[in-house]
């Protein structure tokens, strides 16, 4: 009994030194955040974000003066005449004086108006009309959703809390595409929660909220329809059909809200035919080739007008519609009833990643129009292939002594994902200068990176859906 009690006061004791260490650096990594936290609010007003300053201005102009089409050239010259207008005014600040020089010198006199009705509408209904108030509330927002994003991926994928803090800072001190969405006030990192929303709640089996999510967040900017695309293969690859129906019924009935409140915004169901009509001259790329910073592996390899890019995205899609189908459920399969909801959700929890991660991947790899600041969406994906890590002793000393020839494949395997995600970071600041040769060599090392995640993470999922089959 004396030596049990020893033991137990021991473990205590232990149990304490430990819970002591872990806290000294979760304090010093929140510490860090706080200083990052400066960082990013220095250099939101600091900057000009030129992509918020057009969403803003299209329903900001709308409202002084009636334009017929915002989505043709005159439309946008008639929104940049009023920006400038406005910018002259005594009331005007220098941000936004300086945003109106900075986006009409870029657009050669106009403000260029592609994004969705819905976008607008929910810019116009949030806006107090005052931009320099706008944009800071809207960058901090902006801020706020990648780190809610990165702390709902790490307590999914069960990243301890100081890794996930210390991942949150390196994506706002150090990450590209994080660091040029701070710049350019886009709306990628809004995107970024959506689709950990839509993760998360495919992964709990909530398929009515996640295709709510997905649905409004497609109609706010459709470059998340491939989500929608590969929901319905996994569906019926995995012969989910209620769970695939009630999904597509929460996107339908999202979408039917969002374009039933920009009907009402704009007074008629017009702007939506206008938007239709332009994505011909959005999507063909001819406005933004590679020296303009278009990130885009179609552009990249068959130039900014040709039609052969359309192969890129039906050949990813046809890959990653074979490995669902290659891992699905075999109909004979029985489960012991002690092993079901488990398995389930851990089967769940890799397919909303394969849905959500790898279709953002997807499109990174095969829309013809991909900003530097759109590689915010391979986050998911990236903290993914990350999991092993934090969830495996990969060098564990056992394994390494009975089989000294793993270590060298598992320090690789540890080190990978890690590479990848640097790839956006300190390697390419070396490398990136003003000429079109600099250029393409960013370009394929961001691309590189994208595949290289998207194949690491696909030979994951391959292996988690077999072992849950």
């Amino acid at each position: 009994m004396e030596q049990a009690a020893v033991l137990a006061e021991t473990g205590s004791g232990v149990r304490q030194q430990g819970g002591a260490r872990l806290r000294a650096p979760t304090i010093l990594a929140l510490l860090l955040l706080v200083h990052a936290g400066w960082f990013v609010w220095e250099s939101i007003t600091s900057t000009t974000t030129i992509d918020f300053f057009m969403q803003w201005s299209v329903p900001h102009a709308l409202a002084r003066k009636p334009i017929t089409n915002f989505y043709s050239e005159a439309g946008q010259r008639d929104i940049a005449s009023v920006a400038m207008l406005e910018a002259a005014s005594p009331g005007a600040s220098r941000a936004q004086q300086q945003a109106t020089e900075d986006v009409i010198r870029l657009n050669d006199g106009r403000i260029d108006a592609i994004g969705t009705p819905f976008l607008y509408t929910v810019f116009g209904s949030l806006s107090s009309g005052d931009f320099r108030t706008d944009q800071k509330r809207y960058m901090v927002a902006c801020v706020l959703c990648l780190s809610l994003a990165i702390l709902v991926l790490g307590n999914l994928l069960r990243f301890p809390l100081i890794a996930t803090s210390l991942l949150i800072l390196f994506a706002v001190t150090d990450y590209a595409p994080v660091l040029s969405d701070i710049r350019m006030g886009n709306v990628n990192d809004i995107q970024l929660l959506a689709v950990v929303l839509f993760i998360l709640l495919t992964a709990r089996a909530r398929p009515l909220l996640a295709g709510l999510v997905i649905g409004a967040v497609t109609m706010f900017k459709p470059t998340t329809a491939i989500v929608l695309v590969l929901s319905v293969v996994v569906g019926f690859a995995d012969r989910d059909f209620r769970h695939l129906l009630r999904m597509l019924a929460g996107a339908l009935i999202a979408a039917a809200g969002a374009f039933a409140a920009s009907v009402a915004f704009f007074r008629g169901p017009t702007v939506w035919v206008n938007f239709l009509n332009s994505l011909h001259g959005t999507l063909g790329g001819v406005s933004y080739p590679l020296q303009h910073g278009n990130f885009s592996l179609p552009v990249l390899l068959f130039g900014a007008t040709s039609g052969r890019s359309a192969v890129i995205p039906l050949a990813f899609v046809a890959a990653f519609s074979w490995l669902l189908f290659a891992t699905r459920r075999s109909a004979d399969t029985e489960l012991p009833a002690t092993q079901t909801s488990e398995t389930e959700e851990e089967r769940r929890m890799h397919t909303a990643f394969a849905v959500g991660g790898g279709g953002c991947a997807i499109m990174l790899l095969s829309s013809p129009l991909v900003w530097v600041h759109y590689y915010i969406l391979l986050l998911p994906l990236s903290l993914y292939v990350m999991r092993p890590v934090f969830d495996v002793p990969l060098l564990n000393a056992k394994d390494v002594a009975s089989s000294a020839g793993s270590l060298i494949p598992r320090r690789i395997a540890f080190a990978l994902p890690f590479v990848l995600l640097s790839m956006f970071s300190f390697l390419i600041e070396l490398i990136v200068v003003n000429d079109l040769h600099s250029l393409k060599l960013w370009c394929v090392l961001i691309i590189l990176a994208t595949a290289s995640t998207l194949a690491l993470a696909s030979y994951y999922i391959w292996q988690e859906r077999k072992a849950f089959a």
